[in-house]
């Protein structure tokens, strides 16, 4: 290598250090690279487990029509037995779980299972035309569990818009009969039917979701016992179905594992 050669690699090596100093004393600070900071969308696909509560109206309708012993009594059209108001209404706790597949940038699709531990009472009232009896029952609803699905569609990455539909069985307590000298009860069956519902859910973090949903439930119909009382089978007199329907909105708080 040529001492020209030499020169022109010691010079940079030798200048730098004056240069940079130089630098600093006119106030200039070379700016430090650093990585753009990327944050990444929430995904929604995973299990989760949850917990939460909410308010219930558990509506009955009766259908009533004369039973046999009464089949060939042309009076006997009017015989009833009526719900006294709007059923039973009260308040629940809820543990749920489930899981969730986000399938694109906007759509989210889930399974889920809830049980729900109801608390909540109403009044049922008994005519039965051509026996005459008239009671007065009691009936508290016990606790109800439900399994179905969601589709959702994601508002923001971290808000979910969706609605659900699954089944649901409800069960009830007997209707405990108070009468003038009587104390019996009304066999009630296990409801069984189907779902609606609405609701959105936000995720407050990685982890921890919140969720609101209201639903619909038709339990379908199911037929009552009604009790043998001073040797007359009521069952004889009238025969009657309740169909009840149950309007719910909850609220959980759910970790997304």
């Amino acid at each position: 290598m040529s001492k020209v050669a030499s020169l022109a690699a010691v010079v940079p090596l030798v200048l730098f250090p004056f240069a940079s100093a130089r630098a600093g004393d006119l106030g200039y600070t070379p700016p430090a690279y650093a990585p753009p900071m990327v944050e990444l969308a929430p995904c929604w696909t995973g299990f989760y487990v949850g917990l939460g509560g909410g308010v219930s109206s558990f509506n009955n309708d009766l259908h009533a029509q004369p039973g046999p012993g009464l089949s060939g009594n042309p009076g006997a059209v009017g015989a009833a037995a009526s719900f006294d108001g709007v059923g039973a209404t009260g308040g629940f706790f809820e543990l749920n779980a489930g899981a969730d597949y986000q399938i694109n940038n906007w759509l989210v699709a889930g399974a889920f299972f809830d049980y729900d531990f109801e608390n909540g009472s109403g009044d049922l009232n008994i005519n039965v035309p051509g026996a005459p009896f008239q009671a007065g029952a009691k009936i508290n609803i016990e606790n109800k569990w439900s399994v179905g699905g969601r589709l959702g569609y994601l508002a923001s990455p971290g808000t979910l818009l969706f609605v659900s539909g699954g089944f649901s069985q409800l069960n009830t307590s007997n209707l405990n009969l108070s009468a003038p000298g009587v104390a019996t009860a009304v066999t009630v069956p296990t409801f069984s039917g189907g779902f609606v519902g609405a609701g959105a859910e936000t995720k407050l973090t990685e982890h921890i979701s919140i969720r609101g949903e209201y639903r619909w439930t038709d339990f379908g119909s199911g037929q009552l016992g009604l009790p043998t009382i001073n040797g007359t089978n009521l069952n004889d007199f009238i025969s009657a179905r309740a169909s009840p329907t149950m309007q719910d909105g909850r609220v959980s708080l759910n970790y997304r594992f």
